[in-house]
């Protein structure tokens, strides 16, 4: 008795480890999962836009009508999600030129307090890094809006993580 009493808390072990290892690796991002902008907000950035191409797990390709790469999208999310503002993460998307440039820098969806964001983006937080390279991006220490300390410092810490994976 004994003995089958160990083999079935040890079958239950293997079994629960198996079960918790699958769904820790069964997640892997798919272009629906991953936030992109659509066509119309994309032609900001990119006024010759004609679609996007998914080239890896958050990097979109922005290419015109004739199939040429004009640019491109990094998202922030889901790689980045573990960095917070003060109510949660900080998704971006940052468009890039074919000559290195930050063009946009957007926030997406998120949880912050709207009063918060608003001084964000009415002190032009977000659009600091607009024109500058990646490295010089990656050099820039913008202040944080007095405020909305934890949102701007959430914003500025996932777009040097997301600059820096794309390196």
């Amino acid at each position: 008795m004994r003995k089958q009493t160990t083999h079935l808390l040890l079958a239950g072990l293997i079994l629960a480890t198996s079960v918790l290892f699958a769904q820790c690796n069964r997640y892997k991002p798919t272009e629906k999962d991953l936030p992109v902008e659509t066509l119309t907000e994309l032609k900001a950035a990119f006024p010759k836009a004609a679609y996007v191409e998914l080239t890896d797990t958050a990097t979109y390709a922005v290419k015109n009508a004739s199939g040429k790469i004009i640019g491109s999208v990094l998202c922030s999310s889901p790689m980045m999600d573990d960095i917070k503002g003060f109510n949660g993460p900080m998704p971006l998307q940052i468009a890039l030129g074919l000559d290195g440039k930050i063009i946009e820098v957007r926030l997406l969806d998120n949880h912050e307090t709207p009063n918060f964001l608003k001084r964000v983006t009415d002190a032009g937080f977000i659009n600091s890094w607009n024109g500058l390279t990646v490295e010089e991006a990656l050099n820039k220490e913008v202040d944080a809006v007095s405020g909305a300390t934890y949102s701007s410092n959430g914003i500025q810490k996932t777009l040097k993580a997301r600059l820096e994976a794309a390196k």
